[in-house]
């Protein structure tokens, strides 16, 4: 008996069940070809291992190695393969939606076009992707690529419903969905930038602020985004939490006001400072002085 305990192998055999139909071939010349929704983790190497050793035991190694949670998660996922595709069989549902989730291109232009030219109509569902815990996950259809998909056509749709679900779907643990949705929530301007900024001074202090503050990093800076900033940055709370004062010191870059800046530079004399945040304000107000 071969012992299988790496997680990596349970993973392997699991987006092979879903995504592959429990075929290692179909698995590797996907691999091979390097297809959308490779997993940057699983080596084709590995997949030759556990090919080998499902051939020599004559079993599925899935049904032998895999616990039950696993097994149910993997039939949940093949579940709503088949709910997509059932689509184009039934009409029931949105066929446009089921393209861009079951697309293998590395950025289904055609299939966003599609969407946005529904305008209004499509935010509801464009909203529940982005939403869904279920499409960030690469086990399920769309290989975790969907929501920024979603956050595309929502930025070229420009329906202002879509502000808030945007920012709920930051600190999804993924960056370039994250960089996707900072983008779409810059696209929407002064509405979105007004939204962020009532975050960012939102009390009693979440990660609401923090994202807030990183989210308003994909905007222009403003004396208005540099204020906002500043007002944070001086309580003492904010102080305490290096990465959330780091995006807020730089926002204030922006201030022009010498009564703001006094107010900056005030911050780097304080005696509590962490280092860190003292060297960061030092360098901003090194590039105000080069910028005179």
């Amino acid at each position: 008996m071969h012992d299988l305990l790496e997680t990596i192998d349970m993973e392997i055999l699991m987006h092979r069940d879903t995504h592959f139909g429990g075929s290692f071939d179909v698995m590797i010349e996907y691999y091979e070809q390097d297809g959308v929704g490779v997993m940057p983790d699983f080596e084709i190497d590995q997949m030759k291992k556990l090919q080998k050793i499902e051939k020599e035991m004559n079993q599925n190694l899935s049904e032998f190695y895999l616990p039950e949670a696993a097994k149910e998660t993997v039939e949940e996922a093949k579940k709503l393969y088949e709910d997509l595709r059932a689509v184009y069989e039934t009409g029931e549902g949105n066929a446009l939606l089921s393209d861009l989730i079951l697309s293998e291109e590395p950025v289904p232009e055609k299939e966003i076009e599609a969407l946005v030219e529904k305008k209004e109509k499509v935010v509801p569902a464009l909203i529940h992707l982005l939403t869904s815990h279920t499409f960030y996950d690469p086990l399920f259809p769309g290989y975790g690529r969907s929501p920024i998909f979603a956050a595309k056509c929502l930025a070229k749709i420009q329906d202002e419903r879509a502000i808030p679900p945007l920012f709920e779907a930051l600190g999804q643990e993924n960056f370039f969905t994250d960089e996707e949705i900072i983008f779409a929530l810059a696209s929407f301007g002064d509405k979105s930038k007004d939204f962020l900024i009532t975050r960012l001074k939102g009390e009693p202090f979440s990660k609401d602020n923090e994202y807030a503050a990183i989210a308003l990093s994909g905007f222009s800076e403003t004396e208005e985004i540099g204020e906002a900033a500043l007002d944070v940055l001086e309580k003492e709370e904010t102080l305490k939490k290096p990465l959330f004062a780091s995006y807020l010191v730089f926002a204030c870059s922006a201030l022009s006001k010498e009564s703001l800046k006094e107010r900056f530079i005030a911050l780097s004399k304080r005696k509590d400072l962490l280092p860190s945040i003292r060297d960061e304000i030092a360098i901003v107000i090194k590039s105000w002085k080069k910028g005179h």
